[in-house]
């Protein structure tokens, strides 16, 4: 829209000659009007306006002030050009003719063939109305009328982002929006439509009564949000529409439905809310319909049923060291999330929790509650009523040249009926101390203290050891001090580098005789790698200690190029000086003497080859024990990525079956608008062998204009809720936003 700041009051003296005097329009202005060749209006008392004409000419009679010819009026750096410009004062009217110009410090450009504002500008009307905005964007008007600074209304306009053909102007552009009426409701910051038409390549493709979005000004504006829809071959013709509600700047609402021809209505609603120093959101759906379970292996389909998810978030900054919030994730069944294509997730967490940060000291506080939507038969998920933990570090060289840290823990697990639950109180006390010597040698010297008290209820073991009480007390305490040494080498070449350094250390800790009256819930999943292989305690969690002595020694070494390039390696081992009393399962690389080897491969090529590779060996015939590639990067037209995993089971826990699977991407550019992208996810794994995944799709990215269409097939169990083969298509209009379907489902399995 045109928008000209020129603020005109009558003016009260005039000289004959107006070259050459001066006239004034009190109170706010003092009004200069000066010799040709300057060419200027100063209006001291408000920002600046410059005028510039080839001749200025002035009535008396009727307080007219004329520029005529080449006028150019500054404002603001917005610079007005016309033939001639009108300024009739005492009727507070300004008009514009000829070749009127307008271009704004956004970079926006307006055509006119007439302007007309009246009302100290509050009214005006523009004939022949044309723009070029600053993405490249026009539109055109037959005409444009400005009510009362309220309202902006255009007749008969076009707009689209499309490029003009440049041999053929008037050739119609990819495509086009066109209505009989624009309404700009300024005062409710939106934008109408009255009998649009949308047009591609001139031809009408679609008709639109009415509709109307933001215009901008504002980030938040209530109103219907972008409908999706798509065909399940079980739930038929899917619609989804929303309604966002800005309620007040504080908070706002979100509510719908999705409408299916074969199945109830999925109802869905989100609110958020934002305080001065907290926060909170809901996210809920509920529908009522049937749905597939797996029961003793079969797949079976349940009578209709409330189904449902509530999802909620609160974060509460109590000030500059206290924070507490909640976390809620629940459905009504296993399949519900993968079923609607919300997310892919495991187990749930519920969450409610205090923290504390204070310099290096740290506390939390929480209770825990987990829902388990895996289909198969997986482990019971506690309840952590309460936890606590907190953590206190000392600062470098506070004591006797090094520093402390001390911890302090308690947990309390319980599970529903007669299943194991735990009680835990844990304190752990060190000092660590590092020496960089003269010789270039670089160690660590670190000393630990640690209890633990128990208390278990209803233990697993009971079940299968006789004589073994249901509840136990146990007190356990271990100390610990390690010593870890490396000697840093480097080889400077002319553009790069070469390092090498050998590592070492040796742990030394009291025994500890595991009797069983420590259940084991968080030391399961044991794993070695080269991240944890110089850990005094290769155990996670709290229920399980490596004890007595180890040794670990490696070699890490890399090549650095000065532009950024890089490739570094590392490998180690373990052994355990003692022969009896191995505290690790058979399958984590730690359950003998000597460790499984274990090493990585980073690397780093620009943007073709970014590499991290890391696996574990058998110590006796070099066997496979673990596999991890995670690479990605571009080859000229081809961006690719692939995702491998490989993990042997862990004997006596809960991951009894090898984990073996791969997963790639790539996306090939024919040029600067086509690609091709395909996406493929294999299970290597005994009992799930096979192709999980496969997608595939094309993509177009034009100036104006993009769309895409692809597949995506899922290979799993009916009772997931996650089998189907889907058509994706996708169009997205610039400045309009992308528009997509959710997916056509044939609804098929393996």
């Amino acid at each position: 829209m045109i928008f000209v700041f020129l603020f005109l009051n009558n003016s009260k003296s005039y000289s004959q000659n107006l070259s050459e005097s001066k006239y004034s329009s009190p109170p706010l202005f003092q009004t200069q009007v000066v010799r040709q060749s300057e060419q200027t209006f100063d209006f001291p008392q408000t920002n600046k306006v410059d005028l510039l004409a080839d001749e200025v000419v002035y009535d008396e009679t009727q307080n007219i002030v004329s520029a005529i010819g080449n006028v150019e009026v500054t404002q603001l750096d917005r610079i007005l050009r016309a033939d001639q410009i009108v300024f009739q004062i005492n009727q507070d009217v300004v008009t514009a003719s000829g070749n009127v110009v307008l271009n704004e410090t956004t970079g926006d450009v307006y055509f006119a063939d007439n302007l007309e504002l009246k009302d100290e500008m509050k009214n005006g009307f523009v004939v022949g109305l044309s723009g070029i905005l600053a993405d490249g964007s026009r539109f055109t008007a037959k005409d444009a009328e400005k009510i009362e600074d309220l309202k902006v209304i255009l007749r008969k306009a076009s707009y689209t982002p499309c490029e003009l053909c440049k041999s053929n102007p008037d050739k119609p552009p990819i495509w086009q929006l066109k209505a009989n009426k624009v309404t700009h409701h300024r005062d409710e910051q939106r934008i109408s439509y009255n009998d649009a038409t949308f047009e591609v390549y001139g031809v009408p493709t679609a008709y639109i009564p009415y509709f109307s979005h933001p215009d901008g000004t504002v980030e938040r504006k209530s109103g219907f949000l972008t409908p999706s829809f798509g065909i399940d071959s079980n739930r038929g013709f899917i619609y989804e529409q929303k309604y966002y509600w800005d309620i007040d700047p504080g908070k706002d609402a979100t509510f719908g439905a999705m409408l299916m021809t074969d199945q109830n209505p999925l109802l869905l609603g989100e609110y958020r809310q934002r305080f001065d120093k907290a926060e909170m959101s809901f996210d809920a759906g509920l529908t009522y319909e049937e749905r597939n379970d797996q029961i003793a292996g079969e797949t079976v389909t349940q009578n209709q049923e409330l189904r449902g998810h509530l999802f909620a978030t609160g974060l509460w900054n109590i000030n500059q060291k206290w924070r507490a919030g909640f976390d809620i994730e629940y459905v009504s069944d296993d399949q519900y999330l993968r079923e609607f294509d919300f997310f892919n997730e495991d187990v749930l967490e519920n969450r409610l929790f205090v923290e504390r940060f204070s310099d290096r000291n740290y506390f939390l506080g929480r209770f825990l509650r987990f829902q388990d939507i895996r289909i198969s038969d997986a482990a019971d998920q506690p309840n952590i009523l309460p936890e606590l933990y907190s953590k206190f570090i000392g600062k470098p060289n506070s004591l006797l040249g090094g520093r402390y840290d001390f911890e302090l823990s308690s947990l309390n697990l319980t599970r529903e009926g007669s299943d194991q639950d735990l009680a835990r109180i844990t304190t752990k006390a060190g000092w660590e101390i590092r020496f960089i010597h003269n010789i270039g040698l670089v160690s660590n010297l670190d000393f630990n203290l640690r209890g633990d008290l128990y208390r278990a209820n209803d233990r697993d073991i009971s079940n299968t050891a006789n004589n073994r009480s249901t509840d136990s007390n146990s007190l356990r305490g271990f100390a610990s001090a390690s010593y870890e040494a490396g000697y840093p080498l480097v080889n400077q070449l002319q553009s790069s580098q070469i390092t090498i350094e050998p590592l070492a250390s040796i742990t030394v800790g009291t025994n500890i005789d595991e009797d069983g009256d420590i259940p084991n819930e968080d030391s399961q999943d044991v794993f070695l790698d080269a991240t944890n292989l110089f850990n005094s305690n290769r155990f996670p969690g709290f229920d399980r200690i490596e004890d007595e002595t180890h040794a670990t020694y490696g070699l890490r070494t890399g090549w650095f190029h000065n532009k950024g390039q890089r490739v570094e390696l590392f490998l180690g081992q373990s052994y355990r000086f003692e022969i009896d009393d191995n505290p690790f399962p058979r399958g984590s690389g730690l359950s003998e003497r000597e460790s499984d080897f274990v090493g990585s491969i980073t690397a780093n090529w620009s943007e073709k080859l970014n590499l991290a590779y890391a696996s574990s060996f058998a110590n006796s015939n070099f066997a496979s024990r673990r596999h991890e590639v995670d690479m990605y990067g571009s080859l000229e037209k081809l961006t690719y990525s692939v995702r491998y995993f490989y993990a042997r089971d862990l004997e006596g826990t809960d991951l009894e079956d090898s984990r073996e699977q791969i997963s790639t991407f790539g996306r090939y550019h024919f040029n600067d608008r086509w690609s091709a992208y395909s996406t493929i996810r294999y299970d290597f794994a005994e009992d799930t062998q096979g192709l999980r995944q496969f997608s595939y799709g094309i993509d177009y990215q034009g100036q104006c204009v993009s769309f895409g269409i692809g597949g995506d097939r899922k290979l799993t169990s009916d009772a997931t809720g996650d089998s189907s083969t889907t058509i994706l298509f996708r169009i997205g209009l610039k400045n309009l936003g992308n528009f997509e379907t959710g997916g056509f489902s044939l609804g098929d399995s393996n």
